[in-house]
């Protein structure tokens, strides 16, 4: 199902400027069971995005209200995505005029392979693709996402389940759609998302984690794919596969999981 601006609709002005541009952002959260889960978050996410953004005069309370009538509407277990648009206005990039953003809910089937990662593992290649530096919006879950279609075009000639990305100065910073972390003795990294990437809500949260554990410590840093062929563990994270480990990265193989299976019975529960 879909809303847009409150009113069930499956309807899209060609003028709007999310399709004429990508002149927006998004957010993907899990509902289970009626719930959508860390809704606060996402709407702080979503605020904090348009603000970076100049996106002004957001119905927050409407958006509030359709998230409720979307879940009341949701099965057990659903994917629920939030786009905002600058809305229609403005001649050619100029934003000027623009004075009522689009505001667009909808439902999708839970991705099921999820669940079989989170038990199984993954296995990631590497890439020649990468990312470009756009300090501007790094971080942001931004409407602008051609490099990540490419990614995943890429990714069909490939047997891996996900690629690990790098960005035009060779440090690494994510996955196709995914955070990414990795393990050397007690110290967990993570990249550093000053120049590319997205800040994922479950990524602040294993970061969180993390601290919180006796003899673990969680740092952000600027690095090639070389650290990962010496670490111990190496795992992945987005707010619906929550924690999956890998099980190799190329011809790498990685055989423990310590850490990976502690986060997933901290942040897997529903």
């Amino acid at each position: 199902m879909h809303w847009v601006n409150g009113q069930p609709c499956h309807e899209f002005a060609t003028a709007d400027r999310g399709l004429q541009f990508g002149d927006g952002c998004f957010t993907t959260g899990h509902v289970y069971r009626g719930v959508l889960l860390d809704r606060d978050a996402h709407i702080l996410r979503l605020q904090d995005t348009c603000q970076r953004l100049a996106i002004e005069q957001v119905d927050w309370t409407g958006l509030a209200q359709t998230l409720e009538q979307a879940c009341w509407h949701s099965t057990s277990e659903q994917a629920l995505k939030v786009i905002i648009t600058r809305g229609q206005g403005g001649r050619g990039y100029s934003p000027q005029g623009c004075i009522s953003p689009t505001v667009i809910v909808s439902l999708h089937p839970f991705p099921t392979h999820y669940r079989e990662w989170q038990q199984e593992g993954v296995k990631l290649a590497t890439t020649p693709i990468q990312l470009g530096a756009s300090p501007l919006l790094a971080g942001l879950k931004h409407l602008n996402r051609l490099e990540q279609v490419l990614l995943k075009r890429s990714l069909i000639d490939t047997s891996a389940d996900d690629l690990v990305v790098t960005d035009v100065f060779g440090h690494l910073v994510e996955t196709t759609a995914s955070n990414l972390f990795w393990r050397s003795g007690h110290v967990v990294y993570t990249p550093s998302l000053d120049n590319a990437g997205v800040a994922g809500l479950m990524r602040e949260k294993i970061m969180a984690v993390i601290d919180g554990l006796p003899d673990y410590q969680c740092q952000t840093v600027s690095l090639g794919e070389s650290a990962l062929w010496q670490a111990e563990e190496v795992f992945i994270s987005n707010t619906l596969m929550k924690v999956v480990p890998v099980n190799a990265i190329n011809q790498t193989d990685y055989h423990t999981h310590t850490l990976t299976q502690v986060l997933q019975q901290r942040l897997n529960a529903c």
